[in-house]
């Protein structure tokens, strides 16, 4: 009875474990090609991953106590594509620093309103030492003071500009600058600017896109969930046509940063990336997730470069001053 237990349990084990490789397969299919054309696929592209790797992680144990080598092959291959399909993993073989250029780094920040002071704003841009640094949700809450009129007065000697709640801090001149709200929802924005780094032209896109899919917001507004998902699908899909277009009509070389509202997966990401490279998967270390700074599962927040800019190097500094971490890149020009 037992080897007849143990004949069914050997057969079982393998079997699941393949299931769950062609399940977490089209999981990446549909996260990828899919995507933003369907309601349920936004729901899964846009959420947290890590649930989607429990199942692997059983099976890879239960492959290494039973010995099941067909079940393990099976379950290391799913987790391969869950660690750096899914989550994202990066681990930069190929980054090297080099010392050719000019070196200019680039920070992102989404500061919540400020809702933790301006004055601790200021004390991560000076700790993290950036040339430039894009800020979203830059506007004050009710009956509190502006915080970049507060910046200005803390970070003498920067060079600013601002549309709506998006602002751009510089070390370097800011020759020009344009903004505009985002389609669809004036409440975001876009902010180019043009900037001198050492007579050298960097253009310069800070933007804070509509989110695609937040658990509060669907739960609290009355209508059909998917109706709503269907809304900020059609919303996000006018914002990244508006930005690339904003792109395209600036010359490189060209930093396109700030809070996207989009993880490294599915259809807009993919539009976004074609012809910009995104910092962290070309030089980053791990997930790089910025969202949200206690239970860090997501990463919403890029920086995007033209192939003219060199990559030395990308990371998340562990700041808490907000509900997203900053996103910081090392660039030469």
């Amino acid at each position: 009875m037992k080897v007849a237990l143990s004949g069914a349990a050997g057969r079982l084990l393998p079997a699941l474990a393949l299931v769950n490789l062609l399940l977490v397969s089209l999981l990446w299919f549909a996260e990828t090609f899919i995507a933003e054309r369907h309601w349920l696929t936004i729901l899964v592209t846009y959420a947290p991953q890590h649930p989607f790797g429990v199942p692997t992680l059983l099976l890879l144990a239960a492959a290494a106590w039973r010995r099941n080598w067909l079940a393990g092959v099976a379950s290391v291959v799913a987790g391969a594509i869950c660690l750096f399909a899914l989550l994202g993993l990066r681990v930069p073989l190929g980054a090297r620093q080099t010392n050719g250029g000019i070196p200019i780094r680039v920070m992102t920040y989404n500061i919540h309103e400020a809702s933790a002071g301006a004055e601790k704003v200021a004390e991560v841009i000076r700790r993290l030492e950036p040339d430039v640094v894009c800020l979203q949700e830059a506007r004050p809450p009710a009956g509190s003071p502006d915080p970049v009129a507060v910046l200005k007065e803390l970070l003498p000697g920067w060079h600013v500009a601002r549309h709506g709640e998006v602002a751009i801090f510089s070390r370097h001149p800011i020759r020009a600058h344009q903004g505009q709200n985002a389609p669809l929802n004036p409440g975001r924005a876009f902010l180019q600017a043009e900037l001198s780094v050492q007579g050298r032209r960097l253009s310069l896109i800070a933007v804070h896109l509509t989110t695609a899919a937040h658990p509060g917001r669907l739960l609290r507004n009355p209508g059909p969930t998917a109706d709503q998902l269907r809304t900020t699908a059609r919303v996000r899909a006018a914002q990244v046509d508006t930005l690339l277009a904003m792109a395209e009509a600036l010359p490189a070389p060209r930093v396109i940063a700030g809070d996207f509202n989009t993880p490294p997966r599915g259809r807009l990401y993919r539009r976004l990336t074609r012809h910009h490279r995104d910092a962290f998967d070309a030089a980053g270390r791990g997930f790089g997730h910025t969202f949200r700074t206690d239970r860090p599962v997501l990463r919403i927040d890029h920086i995007l470069t033209t192939p003219d800019l060199r990559v030395d190097g990308c990371f998340v500094p562990r700041e808490s001053v907000s509900d997203h971490l900053p996103l910081v890149a090392d660039l030469r020009l």
